[in-house]
């Protein structure tokens, strides 16, 4: 699937110029990833974008929703550094000239469980 995103008016960025391949988004993960870190990640898990149509953070109290299915996606790949608290993350996004990175101590964080 792929189209394109007509600009603004005063024709400024776009925020998406098309809609790539659930493929085509793994593959630059994985590339981007090499290319950053120098191997391959050892994992990669993938999210359906979703949008709510009415019922904006009521589901959680009971309340009614209308969820909506995007043919948008969001990937992480990534691979245990082995340090005791350090965490790198990279994002890629089409349209933004440079790879925002962020680093932080992931040491506070604890396992959760469902509710």
């Amino acid at each position: 699937m792929e189209f394109e995103v007509v600009q603004t008016k005063d024709q400024g960025p776009k925020m998406v110029s098309k809609v790539i391949s659930f493929d085509e988004v793994v593959k630059t993960s994985i590339e981007t990833f090499r290319d950053t870190f120098g191997c391959d990640p050892d994992i990669a898990a993938c999210a359906p974008g979703r949008v709510n149509l009415i019922g904006e953070h009521v589901d959680y109290n009971d309340g009614f929703v209308l969820p909506m299915a995007l043919p948008m996606v969001t990937v992480i790949v990534g691979k245990k550094n082995y340090t005791p608290s350090t965490c790198e993350v990279v994002t890629c996004v089409e349209g933004i000239r440079e790879q925002k990175k962020a680093q932080f101590d992931s040491s506070s964080l604890a396992r959760g469980s469902p509710k």
